[in-house]
């Protein structure tokens, strides 16, 4: 029984195709990655300009709120 682990373990197709499963999902995953900081870019960029719009007294009272979300994201390596 254990040669026959062994056996299907080195299987070179299975190798190759999980393998190949495995870029895939890597490649996905960047691609979602890739999505979401495209997505937190935009949101940045709209908040910059409502920043500006808005009075003094209304800056002040969102970048608490603001901060507080920044400081919950995850920072990059």
């Amino acid at each position: 029984m254990a040669n026959e682990l062994l056996q299907e373990d080195w299987d070179p197709e299975k190798i190759v195709r999980q393998k190949d499963e495995l870029k895939v999902k890597l490649l996905r995953a960047q691609a979602v990655v890739a999505e979401c900081k495209a997505g937190l870019a935009d949101l940045e960029r709209r908040l910059e300009r409502r920043a500006i719009s808005l009075p003094i007294d209304e800056r002040h009272r969102n970048s608490a709120a603001n901060n507080s979300i920044r400081d919950a994201l995850p920072r990059e390596p």
